[in-house]
């Protein structure tokens, strides 16, 4: 890693737990003409990973280009192929890497010398990891899972055919009835999200801590805080109160109403978990 030089734009990555609202703040960060903020490049699902770095860089045809388990690390598709590489003279190039990616490819020590290099930042997304736990939960129970199909026609690219995968884990649906939670389960779960946020403060002092709450309820006074830390000009006032509508929009459910065993967490969970049992917390 002392092989690094300087990057000629402001490279940064999101990051958070799973279903913090990552996608929505990558999508309301592309709305400016000079940025560009790729998401899920590095899922655990290739057919994932092969969209999100096709809908940006193109078809790729017959020669994998996108992150190829085996092929490539991670560390090196991101650093030949994101960081510093914009497509459309874009200022800022941005990248989402959750909690669980980065435990996946050990990118703890990457990202902590892209900060020492400088013209590197991180956005850190903040919530409840009892919310994101249930999140998760009723997309798997649910039966939400991306459909894999192969490329049959070679004059399509694979986009064309997949299309978009919007059957990724999201946030807590409005309507969604209440999961059961598997406490073990939901204390390792809490567990490694504690130490996730430990570890990327120790990774990078320039970063922006933001909550799923200021996301949800107050985007138009966090989307000036966002472009300021990025040193970059706001979105114009109507683009930020569409994005304002559609955060809004996004999980409000309270926590107490996310478990149909809420009551046995509560009774039964160790100290640690504790300080997350807070009832309203979306």
């Amino acid at each position: 890693m002392d092989l690094f030089e300087p990057p000629a734009t402001l490279n940064t990555v999101i990051t958070g737990q799973l279903c913090c609202g990552d996608r929505y703040l990558a999508a309301a960060l592309c709305d400016h003409p000079k940025i560009t903020c790729h998401s899920v490049l590095l899922d655990s699902d290739d057919s994932v990973r092969r969209y999100y770095h096709e809908n940006y860089f193109g078809d790729t045809g017959t020669t994998p280009d996108w992150l190829v388990e085996g092929h490539i690390s991670g560390e090196q598709y991101l650093t030949n192929k994101i960081f510093d590489n914009p497509l459309r003279e874009e200022e800022v190039i941005g990248v989402s890497v959750l909690y669980p990616h980065l435990y996946a490819r050990d990118l703890w020590d990457y990202f902590s010398n892209w900060c020492r290099v400088g013209d590197f930042c991180v956005i850190n997304l903040k919530r409840n990891p009892i919310a994101c736990f249930a999140s998760l939960k009723v997309w798997e129970r649910d039966g939400n899972s991306l459909a894999k199909p192969s490329v049959t026609k070679f004059n399509r690219g694979y986009t064309e055919i997949v299309g978009h995968p919007s059957t990724l884990p999201v946030e807590f649906p409005r309507r969604a009835t209440p999961v059961h939670a598997n406490l073990e389960e939901l204390y390792a779960f809490v567990r490694m999200h504690m130490a996730a946020d430990m570890k990327v403060a120790d990774m990078c002092e320039d970063r922006l801590e933001l909550t799923y709450e200021e996301l949800v309820t107050n985007f138009i006074e966090v989307c000036p805080a966002v472009f300021s830390f990025l040193d970059r000009k706001p979105l114009p006032t109507r683009t930020i109160k569409k994005w304002s509508s559609s955060f809004s929009k996004m999980g409000r459910t309270p926590l107490h109403r996310m478990l149909s065993n809420w009551s046995s967490v509560c009774r039964e969970a160790p100290s640690d978990i504790q300080v997350w049992l807070n009832p309203e917390d979306i």
